[in-house]
């Protein structure tokens, strides 16, 4: 809907995903970390046709406070976002 102010139009969604249990899990060590819970996805065409999906891994935004116990979490979320969303490409996963 953005692209819409400049006459665009592109098929684009952003989910937000996650579990509270998760994010308290971290935010209980680091509190900034809820600036990154829940994560976001975001599913689009590009230009050229088909499709993507782009996400920030995890470990990587929760890894950047210098907590082992917060960046173990991110690590688990790496892992577990990959297998969802390819199960989710591959027609797998329902809502």
């Amino acid at each position: 809907m953005l692209l819409g102010i400049y006459g665009e139009t592109r098929k684009a969604v952003q989910y937000e995903i996650g579990n509270p249990l998760t994010a308290s899990s971290m935010t209980r060590h680091q509190l900034a970390a809820a600036n990154y819970a829940p994560l976001r996805v975001v599913l689009y065409e590009p230009d050229d046709g088909g499709s993507c999906i782009e996400y920030d891994l995890p470990s990587s935004l929760f890894g950047q406070f210098g907590d082992e116990r917060v960046t173990q979490v991110g690590r688990g979320l790496d892992i577990a976002l990959d297998r969802v969303l390819r199960m989710a490409a591959a027609g797998e996963v329902t809502s």
